[in-house]
């Protein structure tokens, strides 16, 4: 039984196969110097950063309060791709870290790294003692 359960594992791990169903997630606008993150805390928006990659420039990107909790509850929301809409592009993005505020614990701002299919692509996995 062990054996089987192993193989399933290294089968599964070895897949790479993408989501079926797409989950976008909708930009608002672009951050100005007026968005810091308290005043979009207290207007109940997120900040959210796409981190430069190769050719690739960085994306502050200001988005709407229910967003990190869209990702957190997804199934495997912080390893799985999200599609986000930004000028009428779709940029395929993996959440890396969601920053909560310090006194209130609500998300202030959200972390993501650019997908590019066919390159290597750095994923953290969390472990979880059994």
């Amino acid at each position: 039984m062990e054996i089987v359960a192993k193989k399933f594992r290294e089968q599964y791990v070895r897949e790479a196969i993408y989501p079926d169903v797409k989950i976008y997630l909708d930009a608002l606008r672009e951050r100005n110097l007026d968005d810091t993150l308290q005043t979009l805390h207290k207007n109940q928006l997120v900040a959210a950063c796409i981190t430069g990659r190769d050719e690739f420039e960085e994306l502050d990107l200001v988005m709407p309060h229910r967003t990190p909790f869209t990702i957190t509850r997804a199934d495997h929301g912080l390893q799985r791709p999200f599609w986000i809409r930004h000028n009428e592009d779709e940029i395929m993005v993996t959440p890396t870290r969601i920053h909560d505020h310090f006194r209130t614990t609500e998300p202030v701002l959200i972390d993501f790294q650019r997908y590019i299919v066919g390159r290597p692509n750095l994923l953290t996995l969390p472990l979880w003692p059994v």
